[in-house]
């Protein structure tokens, strides 16, 4: 497959790289990949291929990881990720996308609900794996948060944490995200980063659930892995339901990225849902 063009999309955190892959957005539906805290666009490639065939791909990297820029780490919030997310929606529309189907991996789920909810006009369906923002926030959690950004925690828990989360490094393209989430310990502007979203998790905004019923007449699918033991299925089951009665739900027997770990699995999973999504009137 060709290298990806790159659309780049000035924000108030930085200059954002949005990489295009797959057909032109003229003649076939547009799919936004939104990629997890630490990560890029690269989390995405073992199923990236399999898409494009019928599909505009635009993959996102957030403010300072890949090859997007950062302005100052601490303004990089899980809610300026929904501020990048729209911008970079709008920015595909003067481009020639039409209503995206948006998938979101954790802290890119966060940013998918929250780009329905601020630009419905640009969104035909959400795919939601592991997202953040439905389990319970409580004092457990709220001190987790506060401990990982810390500057003396955080440099010594991104590699053994992805270690947990991602599984076995010899699965599809495990190795290759885990390899970069542990070089970030050794780059100080991603960490800041990595810090500085940690942090904002503990803001009262986070805590999706807790608006009651998301989306209403937007498609939602939700994937989840069982085995992922930082964001487990047991925690998010319930607020999943409150807010979000109308989506299809299925829990597979992977971790916190199933699409890199098992991608083959994944897209059975999804390709309905996204084959819905791209018959949608745009």
């Amino acid at each position: 497959m060709e290298p990806p063009e790159v659309l780049t999309v000035p924000t108030p955190y930085g200059d954002i790289a949005v990489h295009l892959r797959g057909r032109s957005p003229t003649s076939a539906p547009g799919l936004l990949l939104l990629h997890a805290n630490p990560g890029d666009h690269r989390d995405f490639d073992e199923i990236v291929p399999a898409l494009a065939a019928g599909w505009a791909i635009a993959a996102v990297d957030w403010p300072g990881y890949g090859a997007s820029t950062v302005v100052d780490p601490a303004l990089v919030t899980i809610d300026a990720l929904a501020e990048v997310a729209v911008l970079v929606a709008e920015a595909l529309a003067r481009n020639g996308f039409g209503a995206l189907t948006v998938l979101g991996n954790s802290a890119g789920g966060y940013a998918a609900v929250r780009l329905a909810q601020r630009a419905p006009d640009l969104v035909r369906g959400v795919v939601l794996v592991q997202s953040a923002g439905f389990a319970p926030r409580n004092i457990l959690t709220r001190a987790l948060f506060r401990a990982v950004a810390s500057p003396a925690v955080a440099a010594r828990f991104i590699g053994p944490h992805a270690r947990l989360y991602l599984g076995p490094l010899d699965r599809g393209g495990v190795r290759a995200i885990y390899e970069r989430a542990r070089a970030v310990r050794d780059q100080p502007a991603r960490l800041g980063v990595y810090r500085s979203l940690w942090r904002s998790f503990d803001g009262p905004r986070f805590e999706l659930a807790a608006e009651g019923r998301l989306l209403p007449g937007v498609p939602v699918r939700v994937v989840w892995g069982r085995l992922d033991p930082t964001n487990p299925w047991f925690v998010n089951r319930r607020g999943v339901a409150r807010a979000l009665p109308q989506a299809e739900v299925t829990v597979l027997s992977t971790r916190h990225e199933p699409f890199a770990e098992a991608p083959e699995l994944f897209l059975a999973t999804v390709r309905e849902f996204l084959a819905a999504c791209a018959g949608m009137r745009p």
